[in-house]
């Protein structure tokens, strides 16, 4: 984690002061969903959740939006955050199995969690959707900000607080965000799968939406998250269409 604030004198000292945020299952799956639509707008330092943090998925998320997935993408576990000079720095962490892989021609042992790929947005340049990992961190921190989510500071088991003690870890920077109706995620989750295949159901959840609301206090417009909601017969299955046959010419046996 240091690589991403290489240019302070002391970048492990700077990480001591990191917040370090704790996604539960239903968030993920609401980060997964709104991150597909985040408003293409200019990157700016007062939207992030902290200046410096470590961002830990409860499972992992798409590394990018489903019509930019790849197979090679392997999920994101946890992302970690600094804010420099020229913008966000940001990196993508993967679960694997832990061992001695070859990289490079060198043997080196790797842990569970590690990093897998680096993201450089520079400071009031637009970023689009859903093409890296950075959309689901803006996406998190924008969510995070509406009634529809809660922020607490859980209690930490004794054991990780040796830990943390031991590494200089302030306890109090620990932070859980979760969402007041986890219920809605998975109908969220659903409904943004089907709107990028394509597919309307009959009873189906109308999927939320970002939408830009204007701050007179600070002269801007920032986005806002507004709830989807349940709309149909979710008991009957979605209804036959119509076909419609037109002949041409004849045909002979």
């Amino acid at each position: 984690m240091a690589l991403l604030t290489a240019d302070e004198p002391d970048p492990l000292t700077v990480w001591q002061n990191a917040d370090t945020v704790y996604a539960d299952a239903p968030m993920c799956d609401m980060v997964t969903a709104a991150a597909q639509t985040f408003p293409r707008q200019h990157v700016r330092r007062d939207e992030f959740l902290a200046p410096i943090g470590v961002l830990l998925f409860a499972k992992p998320v798409p590394s990018a939006a489903f019509e930019w997935s790849r197979p090679d993408q392997p999920p994101v576990s946890a992302i970690t955050w600094a804010s420099c000079d020229n913008g966000i720095n940001a990196f993508t962490w993967i679960r694997q199995p832990p061992g001695a892989y070859e990289i490079n021609g060198v043997t080196v042992q790797l842990t569970a969690l590690y990093p897998h790929l680096a993201y450089i947005v520079p400071w009031d340049a637009p970023a689009d959707a859903g093409t890296h990992g950075v959309s689901m961190l803006r996406a998190l921190s924008a969510l995070a900000r509406q009634p529809l989510t809660r922020e607490d500071s859980p209690k930490i088991h004794q054991s990780v607080r040796a830990v943390a003690r031991s590494a200089k870890i302030r306890q109090e920077s620990f932070r859980r965000i979760a969402l007041r109706r986890p219920e809605a995620a998975a109908h969220e989750l659903s409904a943004a799968r089907a709107a990028a295949e394509g597919r309307t159901l009959a009873g189906h959840w109308v999927r939320g939406h970002w939408r830009e609301h204007y701050y007179a206090s600070v002269d801007e417009h920032r986005p806002i998250w507004i709830e989807g909601f349940p709309r149909g017969d979710f008991t009957r299955p979605a209804p036959a269409r119509d076909r419609l046959l037109v002949a041409r010419g004849d045909r002979t046996a």
